[in-house]
């Protein structure tokens, strides 16, 4: 079965433009992009576009590529200490010259939807933040809406980024699945997978997850982003698989909508919170 991400988007949406109309003022959040890639660029643009359709203010602050760590760091603080600014999203990867942990600290920790800070990162993962991990949340919106079992379930996650694999296993983990996280050193990555009830992906290799990989039924969930074919494509090679999988998220279309909401719903949660 196909996976609609979309269709559970729009339901966490439409909740979130409902509790929108009760303010006297609408939430903002600004996103940062540092140089001029323009799929990066298109990301962001998609982002201000459902955000803007669900009543939150949206804009995308630029800069140069050549910007240092100290000066991007003030202005993004300057950015939070803004009383309109409700939330503040870094449109990753950075140059490569930018110290990225540096910058995504000066997220407060109240308005960073993203949970990239350190202080955010480290609530989310001793369980004591009131938001999940984007990533995280897209998974638990996956498994809320077709009922997938995640207590006591061998799950294999490929990749451990920042955006969605230490995300995702984390989460697995703390609802009691048994979780295999595969990296570039893991001997027979097939040996793990092909046992595995849910299998995770975000590294953002076309073809990475075969159908040898894939046992009957299993869940599989696809983050991985790969356009250097010309089309895009996910990790997973998605016409054998899906023959095999119970159920399947597409490319484009499955987790990208859910991610989005997953940061607006974290947006407005922070900022309930921070009025209470």
């Amino acid at each position: 079965m196909l996976i609609d991400g979309k269709k559970i988007a729009d339901a966490v949406l439409e909740e979130i433009k409902h509790q929108i109309t009760g303010y006297k003022k609408p939430p903002k959040l600004v996103a940062v992009l540092v140089g001029n890639d323009p799929e990066l660029k298109s990301f962001l643009e998609l982002k201000g576009k459902v955000a803007k359709r669900i009543g939150i203010e949206y804009e995308i602050e630029e800069f140069t590529e050549k910007i240092s760590n100290t000066e991007l760091r003030a202005k993004i603080v300057a950015l939070a200490k803004q009383s309109p600014v409700t939330g503040i999203i870094i449109e990753l990867p950075l140059p490569a010259h930018l110290n990225t942990q540096y910058i995504l600290n000066a997220v407060p920790m109240e308005k960073d939807p993203d949970v990239l800070s350190q202080k955010a990162q480290g609530a989310f993962f001793v369980g004591r933040s009131s938001v999940l991990a984007p990533s995280a949340e897209a998974v638990k919106m996956i498994c809320d809406e077709y009922r997938v079992e995640v207590r006591g379930r061998q799950c294999v996650v490929f990749g451990y980024g920042l955006l969605v694999g230490k995300q995702v296993a984390h989460w697995l983990l703390s609802q009691g699945a048994t979780v295999s996280v595969i990296n570039e050193h893991s001997p027979n990555p097939v040996s793990y997978a092909r046992h595995a009830d849910i299998i995770v992906s975000g590294v953002g290799k076309a073809g990475l997850v075969t159908a040898d990989m894939v046992k009957e039924g299993a869940t599989v969930i696809d983050f991985g982003w790969d356009t250097t074919g010309g089309a895009a494509t996910g990790d997973v090679d998605y016409a054998n698989v899906s023959a095999k999988a119970g159920l399947i998220t597409p490319i484009p279309g499955g987790v990208g909508p859910l991610v989005v909401a997953a940061v607006l719903k974290n947006m407005l949660i922070l900022l309930q919170n921070s009025k209470s």
